[in-house]
């Protein structure tokens, strides 16, 4: 039996609670050893900025799990064609004979593992009384980013900075519904940030989208929008001041411009970078080391947090009765 989950069945069967548990035990397996994970490769189309990425994985834990995620992202898509900006399809595989498990809906499930990986980083990384959120990007990622902080943190207040874009009322429509947090729209980024203990940014911007001494002591930030080395979010200032977390050293020398133009530039070296989180989960390497310190996880998206989130799905679904059935 193959088994064919679609997005709006994904949040039935699986809240972001379980899916940040499953992404902490994701890092930590990456960590110790247990995972084979290519490089994606990354195929520009040249049409509408359009970028096909291929990413497999193997899990060699007690609860083995393969899978390759095919993923498109179009950023010029909800403007031009009103679609998603990100498409796929994650499939599952049995690892003792190969057989193909489950056919998943990959931009739910990347919109949902990418929201888990943002709140494991606030959980280790953001000071416990966090209450407000300067939040850049009001897609599908921005949505579950707010969603993770939500899970782990006492989030009261999110500041949203516009961007003119037409799902910006939506948004925030079903955003306070979902979470019950104020929700003000702003275009004023600098008093934001003077209020925040987190930012999280989540465009498809390729220039950083703020001052890096906007940035207040103690804030921690994620950035999880810039997967290419010559785009970045964050400027060489925010860089600088802060103590940096990634999800995958090798990754983000390929792809995090976030850090690669600061280096490039001479402000920093790759010895700036603290540690991988899953050093961090592991007790390896210590986390914020005072309520002062500024913080940032960089993350370009790893296959690992789609194969461990892909499972939990596959076996809800299993147990539940969810999903369509395929000969």
């Amino acid at each position: 039996m193959l088994l064919y989950i679609r997005g709006q069945e994904i949040s039935q069967i699986l809240g972001m609670a379980e899916a940040i548990s499953a992404v902490e035990d994701g890092f930590l397996s990456l960590y110790q050893g247990k995972v084979v994970m290519p490089q994606r490769t990354v195929l520009n189309v040249g049409i509408n900025d359009g970028v096909l990425l291929t990413m497999p994985v193997l899990i060699k834990s007690d609860s083995p799990s393969m899978a390759v995620k095919v993923i498109i992202v179009y950023p010029q898509n909800p403007t031009l064609f009103g679609v998603p900006a990100i498409q796929g399809l994650v499939i599952l595989y049995d690892v003792e004979n190969g057989q193909p498990l489950a056919i998943i809906d990959g931009a739910a499930l990347t919109a949902l593992r990418t929201g888990a990986a943002g709140g494991v980083a606030a959980k280790y990384l953001a000071r416990p009384n966090s209450a407000v959120v300067t939040l850049f990007g009001v897609g599908a990622q921005g949505e579950t980013q707010l969603e993770g902080v939500c899970a782990v943190r006492p989030i009261k207040r999110a500041f949203v900075i516009t961007n003119n874009d037409p799902r910006e009322q939506a948004f925030l429509q079903k955003m306070r519904t979902k979470l019950g947090i104020e929700l003000i729209l702003t275009g004023d980024v600098k008093t934001s940030l003077e209020q925040s203990d987190i930012v999280i940014t989540a465009t498809n911007s390729r220039t950083p989208l703020f001052e890096g001494k906007w940035v207040k002591p103690g804030t921690h930030i994620t950035a999880i929008g810039s997967y290419k080395p010559d785009a970045r979010e964050l400027d060489t200032e925010t860089i600088k001041r802060s103590r940096v977390f990634l999800d995958s050293r090798e990754a983000a020398r390929e792809e995090a411009g976030d850090i690669i133009i600061p280096v490039s530039e001479g402000a920093i070296t790759w010895d700036h970078i603290a540690g991988e989180i899953g050093e961090l989960i592991a007790g390896k390497i210590p986390g914020r080391r005072n309520d002062a310190e500024i913080t940032v996880f960089k993350s370009v998206g790893l296959a690992i947090q789609d194969a461990v989130v892909a499972r939990e799905i596959f076996e809800r679904a299993v147990k539940t009765g969810v999903g369509i059935k395929l000969s």
